[in-house]
């Protein structure tokens, strides 16, 4: 197995998205799923009714109708079920397991919710971990063709950014077509879906090894070869590979640096704690440097960042803002029997850490009113100057609040493309099985609103200057929202 490798940073975010596609085991695996219960051994080789798909449709919409706030924000009732009866009509008579988990995906990504879509099941799942997997890492994935980060295959006839345009005599855009409807939220969170997944949508579309490939080279050059999959036995090699990799360039949540224009610049890729150095501690070395070199500005960089914990966000904010704000406008929480189940089934249940929602009456909504904005107290050492946020397409959960809470409230310049998520979130997720189909579905508990507590706004955060990058300005590498942010400090 060779991994061709490049030295480019900005591919920290594709391997760790490598190195979760590449393990064995799910996560439904890992999680306590309520109602579960073991498949007949036979199980694995037969088909599934229609008539026990229509009971497990009935037992799906039930408990998601038990434990969401809003389960019809976007569809209604009659339009799901109308939705599901069209998909039913396709079969004659049975359904085999990938069918059935394509069918409650095309259901679940109907309620347009970034947290659900493809479900899982461990029939399929086992079939998937034992099968030769599609061997490349998908970068960023267009209309017409997947843009890769890694050729994993043994043939090496690929560079980063060399786009597929076809897989076993499928176009690229007619798999996105397919594939799109399977996951919920915003059109750039499902693109993201699709490149994430991609080794697994494949599989259960039965498009399997080997692969024949059609290419088109960053410079324009046509190829077309085809190549096995790789096995389970090679994923942890892969893995140490890429870990390897990742771990020679480092891979650290935040940095720090000086622009050659004088302007500090915080590249923020993840709301986690690192346990070399810490958050605050890197903060106060960071803010002292600016104050210490009369910095111009300061740039902070959330473009790559997934989230992690919102109080990170709070304490960056302490540092440069004085103006009261808030990174949510309240939550609403649905109590049900279904998740009361899921949580007694977690390994570490602990019933007085879930004393309040047990003892709540199902069917009530809990909910919460941010009344007042949270007034921060100024942090020393605390920095005057100019400051701007980075965001784009990549910019999810915890982070997608603090870039809320920035724009909402104006506490700086924000620069870039519209956000991956709406603030308007749904969440505190639970897996639940089905009766007859043994398909894992996921359901909501929870509707976090975005910062102005517009409940009805559904769309991303819009950045204070929108500047969206040409496929010219990646091939020439250049940061076009990057230079706009600096042209703004220096009055440009």
């Amino acid at each position: 197995m060779f991994v061709r490798l490049t030295s480019n940073t900005f591919l920290m975010k594709f391997i760790l998205l490598a190195l979760l596609s590449i393990l064995t085991f799910t996560v439904s695996g890992q999680q306590a799923i309520a109602f579960e219960q073991k498949h007949p051994q036979d199980f694995f080789y037969k088909k599934i009714s229609k008539e026990q798909i229509e009971v497990d449709f009935r037992c799906w919409l039930e408990t998601m109708e038990a434990s969401h706030v809003n389960l019809y924000h976007t569809i209604s009732k009659s339009q799901l079920s109308s939705l599901f009866n069209d998909l039913l009509k396709k079969y004659s008579d049975s359904l085999s397991h990938t069918e059935t988990v394509f069918l409650f995906s095309r259901l679940s990504a109907a309620l347009n919710e970034g947290h659900l879509g493809l479900v899982s099941s461990r029939i399929t799942d086992s079939l998937y971990n034992n099968s030769l997997r599609f061997p490349f890492m998908i970068r960023k994935v267009e209309k017409d063709g997947w843009h890769i980060s890694y050729d994993l295959s043994q043939a090496q006839q690929l560079d980063m950014n060399d786009r597929i345009i076809r897989i076993n005599g499928i176009s690229v855009e007619e798999l996105n077509k397919r594939y799109l409807q399977l996951f919920g939220g915003l059109d750039t969170w499902k693109h993201e879906q699709i490149g994430f997944y991609s080794r697994k949508l494949l599989f259960l579309d039965g498009v399997h090894s080997p692969f024949h490939i059609e290419a088109v080279k960053e410079n324009g050059e046509k190829r077309s070869f085809t190549v096995p999959g790789f096995p389970r036995s090679q994923a942890d090699s892969i893995n140490r590979v890429l870990s390897a990799k990742m771990n020679s360039q480092g891979n650290k949540p935040y940095e720090f640096r000086f622009l050659p224009e004088g302007i500090g610049y915080m590249n923020y890729r993840s709301m986690r704690n690192d346990r070399s150095e810490p958050f605050e501690k890197f903060l106060d070395e960071t803010f002292a440097r600016l104050n210490d070199s009369s910095a111009k500005g300061l740039i902070i960089d959330l473009r790559e960042n997934g989230g992690g914990d919102s109080q990170l966000g709070e304490l960056l904010l302490r540092y440069f803002n004085r103006k009261p704000y808030i990174f949510a406008g309240g939550m609403k929480w649905k109590i049900s029997a279904p998740y009361k189940t899921f949580l007694k089934g977690q390994a570490n249940y602990n019933e007085a850490d879930n004393r309040f929602y047990m003892s709540q009456k199902d069917g009530e909504t809990y909910v919460y009113i941010n009344k007042e904005l949270k007034k921060p107290e100024a942090k020393e050492p605390f920095f005057s100057g100019k400051v701007a946020f980075l965001i784009g397409t990549g910019t999810f959960s915890s982070a997608n609040m603090l870039a809320d809470g920035v724009v909402s409230y104006q506490l700086a310049r924000t620069f870039g493309e519209p956000t991956g998520e709406s603030p308007n979130d749904f969440g505190e997720m639970y897996n639940f099985m089905l009766p007859n189909s043994y398909v894992i579905a996921r359901g909501s508990t929870k509707m976090f609103t975005r910062a102005n507590k517009d409940e009805k706004d559904f769309g991303p955060v819009i950045p204070d200057v929108i500047v969206r990058p040409t496929a010219a300005d990646l091939k020439l590498k250049k940061d076009r929202v990057l230079e706009s942010a600096v042209n703004w400090v220096l009055n440009k």
